[in-house]
């Protein structure tokens, strides 16, 4: 028996979906770009800047989250940037950007409740974990559920252990 003429597509909706699918794919890879790169200027602009928020300070593991901000969204900016040789390597670079995002997304978090406990708030910061946010739920259609809670709840864990802030 064959299907109904409702459950068929035809040739012009497969186009349509795949012209969808590519421009949602090219507007991602863009967002993978952009992003990045906005986190690493809000950073370096938040490290020369000694007025706004320079009672606000951090580290995480003793090193000064500022160059941990710049050097994480360095690392998202290359694996968007260089090209996959195969599959299997692309498949990597999507398993790494999803235990970075989720982790990361942990550790804003618990960076966001410190603000909010000592009301003091931080708007590099709150940029920077915006760019993270969207980096996120822009690449979240093609994460792994499982890598994300994982990586989610060890980063709440990492900064609940590592994180020392001061206001």
């Amino acid at each position: 028996s064959r299907p109904s003429r409702h459950c068929r597509k035809g040739a012009g909706e497969e186009a349509s979906e795949k012209r969808k699918s590519m421009i949602r794919s090219r507007t991602v890879k863009i967002i993978n770009i952009l992003f990045p790169l906005i986190g690493i200027g809000v950073m370096v602009f938040y490290d020369v800047c000694d007025t706004v928020c320079s009672s606000l300070q951090g580290t995480f593991l003793g090193l000064d989250l500022k160059w941990i901000g710049i050097l994480f969204m360095t690392v998202l900016l290359v694996v968007a940037l260089v090209p996959v040789p195969s599959a299997r390597w692309g498949i990597r670079a999507g398993q790494l950007r999803t235990m970075m995002l989720s982790g990361a997304l942990g550790g804003e978090v618990m960076l966001v409740r410190f603000q909010v406990v000592h009301d003091t708030y931080c708007p590099f910061c709150l940029v920077f974990g915006a760019c993270i946010l969207v980096l996120f739920i822009s690449n979240y259609t093609g994460m792994r559920r499982y890598l994300v809670w994982g990586a989610f709840l060890a980063g709440i864990a990492a900064f609940a252990l590592f994180f020392k802030g001061s206001v």
